[in-house]
């Protein structure tokens, strides 16, 4: 479910001014992450789940990743803090998202406009979701009536330009959530980092998203604190020079590797498994680094039809893996978009199928001073 996926994704950095600091970085933060599985290809259950990923189509339809380039807008900033830029102005935009399972997702965000020659940008946001009425049972399974789940989350966003290629942005998170009789309160935080180059027109971003602190559980020690990000994510993104062509590039779960569903009745998976008492199957270690590679892939791309017009689609192989079935694998992993902008107004669409559970739509509007 888009709810329980984990948004990582990474790219091969070349002319990265000063490496070494940026390696170093890096590695801390792979460092404080690894080593803590979280099961299954969707990375198992969270945290306030139903907030934590975007309802802005763009993000959605670069696989679940906020642009790190190109047409800004105030949603962007709920994903990637640092595209925040002084030159927007004042914005306002709006989201809704219609998932599988029932579950309706939406979100506004404006962007609090500042001088031309400030450093610093801000912007504000809120993130709502809900089911509807679902069964109450007993555990005997017998209906009780009925009851709801909801979750909110306010967003306050940050970035400051320190250098003319550098921008880095601090995001924080005010999270509720309502099920049925019971609540629970919790705080986020996030961080960006952002280098680009406008003479390659090309882009880089490395993001450590949702640090989770719970502050009041459902039941006392029914959550517990999740200070591990939901999200590291390394993104890189490139405009080619002679066609209108974007492409965006990462790999998703820096925090940890192993994202594949471990199933016992799989001999390549299950270490040693015997056929007819003799032979054993072992996977070898190529095979099984080539399969989690796969599955951190996140591909995206924009294609420019004029000044007003963008088509986009996007592929998340870690959603392909937690949909596909071997009876009906359709066109899960794979998303498409669209984008119609005039100089005010902006509308946009997205759309990806979910086998079995359906289809997932979003649909923004915003609105600016340009």
């Amino acid at each position: 479910m888009e709810g329980h996926q984990l948004d990582i994704q990474s790219a091969i950095l070349l002319r990265f001014p000063r490496p070494g600091t940026f390696g170093w970085v890096l590695l801390t933060i792979l460092g404080f992450g690894m080593g803590r599985p979280l099961g299954a290809q969707s990375g198992g259950r969270q945290v306030f789940g139903m907030v934590l990923n975007s309802s802005d189509p763009m993000t959605l339809s670069q696989g679940g990743f906020a642009p790190v380039w190109g047409t800004q807008s105030p949603l962007r900033s709920l994903s990637n803090p640092s595209l925040l830029e002084a030159g927007l102005g004042r914005s306002y935009a709006a989201a809704w998202v219609q998932r599988s399972a029932g579950l309706g997702q939406g979100e506004v965000a404006w962007v609090v406009p500042t001088a031309q020659e400030s450093r610093w940008t801000m912007a504000w946001g809120a993130r709502f979701s809900g089911t509807g009425p679902m069964a109450r049972t007993n555990p005997f399974g017998q209906m009780e009536g009925e009851h709801r789940a909801s979750e909110g989350a306010l967003i306050y966003s940050l970035a400051h330009r320190f250098s003319p290629r550098w921008n880095w942005g601090v995001q924080g998170r005010l999270y509720s959530s309502q099920l049925g009789g019971y609540s629970a309160w919790g705080g986020g935080l996030g961080l960006a980092l952002r280098y680009e180059d406008p003479e390659q027109k090309r882009a880089y971003a490395l993001l450590m998203d949702d640090l989770t602190l719970v502050f009041r559980d459902y039941l006392p020690g029914s959550l517990g604190q999740r200070l591990v990000p939901r999200r590291v994510s390394l993104i890189t993104t490139q405009a080619l020079a002679h066609l209108p062509l974007r492409w965006t590039l990462g790999l998703q779960h820096l925090e940890n590797w192993s994202l594949r569903y471990q199933d016992p009745n799989d001999p390549f998976q299950n270490r040693v498994f015997s056929l007819n008492d003799s032979d054993t199957l072992r996977e070898s270690v190529l095979s099984a680094a080539s399969q989690e590679l796969f599955l951190h892939l996140v591909l995206g791309t924009e294609i420019n039809l004029g000044k007003y017009l963008r088509l986009r689609a996007g592929y998340q192989a870690l959603s392909r893996a937690d949909w596909s079935f071997p009876e009906r694998t359709g066109g899960s992993g794979f998303r498409w978009g669209i984008a119609v902008e005039t100089k005010r107004i902006r509308m946009e669409f997205t759309t990806f199928p979910q086998t079995l559970a359906g289809r997932t739509s979003a649909f923004s509007l915003t609105f600016g001073p340009h």
